[in-house]
């Protein structure tokens, strides 16, 4: 079951989802909802495929499991909460495109390679707080349900 509980975490998180629902679903505008929505169906789509399990009790712990994670961005908060920082202390909205940058630290006018690596390891932190999340509670859910 775990197994294939991953592969569906995968392909719905990784292969299905493209760079507007992760560009957008957090945005508390009606596109952010949407692509939220359109995400977490998908991703859905993919965990139930994966595990075989079209039960409806399953479809919606999925899809409520996921979505405030992914919409509200709870990753980050745990991080602040558990680390002080999150991935948001090192990027931020750019003003000229529709994307994060990096942003140095206030003393700093240029990226050195301690706050390169520090972002990039909250990145990465962020990545496996965020999938772990969502296995944890599919897991746990699974196992209450089944």
């Amino acid at each position: 079951m775990m197994f294939e509980l991953l592969l569906g975490h995968l392909a719905g998180d990784y292969l299905l989802q493209n760079d507007w629902m992760s560009q957008n679903k957090s945005k508390n505008t009606w596109v952010g909802w949407l692509a939220a929505f359109i995400h977490c169906v998908l991703y859905t789509l993919a965990i139930c495929l994966f595990m075989q399990n079209f039960e409806p009790i399953w479809v919606v712990v999925v899809f409520l499991t996921h979505f405030p994670i992914d919409k509200f961005s709870l990753a980050e908060y745990y991080m602040h909460f558990l680390k002080g920082k999150g991935l948001k202390d090192y990027v931020k909205k750019d003003q000229y495109f529709d994307g994060l940058v990096y942003v140095p630290k206030p003393e700093r006018q240029s990226l050195n390679r301690m706050d390169a690596l520090e972002g990039g390891f909250s990145a990465f932190i962020y990545a496996v707080t965020d999938n772990a999340m969502h296995l944890i509670l599919m897991w746990g859910a699974y196992q209450i349900i089944y």
